[in-house]
């Protein structure tokens, strides 16, 4: 029995483990581990969705910007029989314009507007080739979503005369004012997810440099 107790208080001294104090700290460094990796991994998921949504809102204002440009640098007047020439504008406006282009034979009438869901439309209507060189255009349009995410508020066109200094007003479809445009700021300011990304803006001047020029 002598030997028993002995063998027994021997293996009892010999054994080792983790007091209360070592188990708290351990969870304590565990603890402050664990959320700095969280915290890690909602940072990198944060900015690459922030990123994401920039990267479309970039997308969608380029294209958007590269067709506005397209059809303003082509804008042309319209001979009228026996009267003054059409301005290229037919109207100008803050966050709507309409502008005769000379993209093809003949020339087409565009407009570009915000609808109600904050989406930029581009409107065509078709040149009656039987009116050449007198052009009149068609009742029945073609309508293209070119852009989308439009911020409220945002102003996308300001118009300038040949001097650069913008024309007054800029609302109106007064000829007199219209026939001063020779180049518009367009500003495209487009946020694809308001929630986690921030406004994209991309902005440009465009003059018309073959002002009364039909491409033949």
């Amino acid at each position: 029995m002598r030997a028993m107790r002995r063998f027994i208080r021997s293996r009892t001294a010999g054994e080792s483990g983790f007091t209360m104090a070592e188990l708290l700290v351990t969870m304590v460094l565990l603890s402050i581990v664990g959320t700095m990796m969280v915290t890690t991994v909602t940072i990198i998921s944060s900015t690459v969705v922030r990123e994401q949504a920039t990267g479309e809102s970039l997308d969608i204002a380029r294209v958007g910007m590269n067709r506005m440009t397209k059809a303003i640098r082509a804008g042309t007047e319209i001979p009228v029989s026996g009267s003054s020439n059409l301005p290229a504008f037919a109207s100008i406006g803050p966050t709507t314009m309409t502008v005769y282009a000379s993209l093809g034979a003949a020339p087409t009438k565009i407009q570009y507007s915000i609808n109600a869901t904050r989406d930029l439309i581009e409107t065509q209507w078709p040149a009656d080739t039987s009116n050449a060189p007198y052009w009149t255009f068609g009742t029945t349009p073609r309508v293209e979503i070119i852009a989308s995410k439009i911020p409220a508020g945002a102003t996308l066109f300001v118009y300038n005369d040949a001097n650069g200094a913008p024309v007054s007003p800029q609302t109106t479809t007064d000829t007199t004012v219209l026939s001063l445009v020779r180049s518009v700021d367009i500003t495209a300011i487009v946020n694809a997810n308001p929630a986690k990304g921030s406004d994209v803006t991309i902005s440009s001047t465009v003059v018309l440099p073959n002002l009364g020029v039909v491409k033949r």
